[in-house]
């Protein structure tokens, strides 16, 4: 069955690439990057000297599975010292970001587009002995490719959501012979696993390891980090800061009246969107409302603030902006898009606010609800109302805080529990070095 999706869609991309090509670099919507997606790697990893003799290909879709990468590739250097790593992303978000993470360390480039040519000039180029999914990335002309050069890969932090998994059943002729194309994979929950089973993967693979985006850390230097923040954003003392973070449409404009009275109090509101791309509409929105803003782009540039309403337009930030808090509301929960890493903020011992959709998240969620960490409101009033209650009672405050925190280092370990199964998967077979 792979054979023939693959026979399909190599076909079907011949014929349109000459309509395809043209409209991209006329247009110009996807002309950044187009290179790597079509799998020509400048410079090719494959022309990088190799600082070991084993490499591990790991696949991040956006920025926060990049973050996510990052706590795994700390445990396997621990487990399995001496390989060497290169990521690729879905979005060009994603890249900028690893870039910005890791700099020259490893390589980062984006993933090729899931057809015959570009998966085999990327494999040629990137000669890996070992390749890991970050979630639920299915690709089956990648998977099918590695499997034919014998590379071993593994899909950790998989899910499957309510939304999905009647397709995956539906579809199970195709999903089946390609979840049993990795070596392993491990899952989130024990509900991910029966439903990774019913879409048929073998039992025997599938492994319940947790979710590695709950496994959130503090930085070593994580009261200076507090501090920098502090004094960039010019943050007098004792006032109170919300952030509304990972935020997607209609968020922002349903956010504007509760942020507005809250600086009426004399507070500090933050807003973080999930795209950048909808900054121009966020900004028309906020100036349309009435509401003046700074930057933060050019706070970091040396800007003093002189609002207090700051939109975050930059990336990779907000992780540590969660340090100067005082309430967090966690976005993507009020739209329907499944909701956001409520553990990021609740490790810095931030009462976590969310919506009532959290599919995403859905465990963290429970998790924070369940021992007082955490907060699910219905609407944007029921918001309102609960960060007036925290702000009038400060022991309440301060509880919920210890709260989220306490919870967040529960959640802590799923890192090492997917590098342990990578590295027993890894043991399990002999990898070729080169190909």
């Amino acid at each position: 069955m792979l054979a023939l999706y693959r026979f399909i869609v190599g076909v079907l991309f011949y014929l349109s690439l000459p309509i395809l090509l043209p409209a991209v670099l006329i247009f110009g919507r996807h002309r950044r990057g187009l290179k790597e997606r079509l799998g020509f790697y400048d410079p090719s990893p494959a022309d990088r000297p190799r600082q070991t003799n084993k490499r591990c290909w790991i696949h991040a879709a956006s920025i926060g599975e990049v973050r996510a990468a990052a706590v795994l590739i700390d445990q396997l250097r621990e487990q399995v010292p001496g390989w060497e790593f290169l990521i690729t992303t879905m979005t060009i978000h994603g890249r900028d970001f690893a870039v910005q993470q890791f700099g020259p360390e490893l390589a980062c480039h984006l993933a090729p587009l899931d057809v015959p040519y570009s998966v085999n000039r990327a494999v040629r180029a990137f000669q890996p002995d070992l390749y890991v999914c970050l979630e639920t990335e299915l690709w089956p002309v990648l998977i099918d490719t590695l499997r034919g050069r014998e590379v071993p890969a593994l899909l950790i932090n998989g899910r499957m959501s309510d939304r999905s998994v009647s397709s995956y059943r539906r579809f199970k002729f195709l999903f089946a012979p390609l979840l049993n194309s990795f070596r392993c994979i491990g899952v989130i929950s024990e509900v991910d696993r029966q439903r990774f089973i019913e879409a048929g993967a073998d039992p025997a693979r599938v492994t319940v390891t947790g979710n590695i985006k709950d496994d959130t850390r503090l930085p070593d230097d994580f009261k200076s980090t507090a501090a920098h923040w502090t004094e960039m954003l010019t943050l007098p003392p004792a006032t109170d800061v919300l952030i509304a973070g990972s935020t997607h449409h209609p968020e922002e404009e349903l956010l504007l009246p509760l942020l507005d009275e809250f600086i009426g109090r004399g507070g500090v509101a933050i807003i973080a969107p999930r795209h950048l791309d909808r900054l121009p509409d966020i900004e028309s929105s906020i100036s349309g409302g009435g509401m003046t803003f700074d930057r933060l782009s050019e706070l970091k540039e040396g800007k003093s603030r002189s609002q207090p309403l700051v939109l975050v337009d930059t990336f990779g930030d907000l992780g540590e902006l969660y340090s100067v808090a005082t309430f967090v509301f966690v976005g993507g929960s009020l739209s329907g898009s499944g909701g956001h890493n409520v553990m990021e903020p609740a490790v810095w011992e931030r009462p976590v606010l969310f919506g009532p959709d959290t599919a995403d998240f859905k465990e963290a969620a429970a998790v924070l609800e369940n021992c007082g960490g955490g907060f699910r409101v219905n609407d944007i009033d029921e918001l309102g109302k609960k960060i007036s209650l925290l702000q009038r009672d400060r022991k309440l405050l301060e509880h919920t805080g210890k709260m989220a925190g306490s919870a967040a280092r529960q959640q802590q370990g799923a890192a090492e529990r997917q590098a342990g199964l990578i590295t027993r998967c890894l043991s399990e077979t002999d990898t070729p070095q080169h190909r």
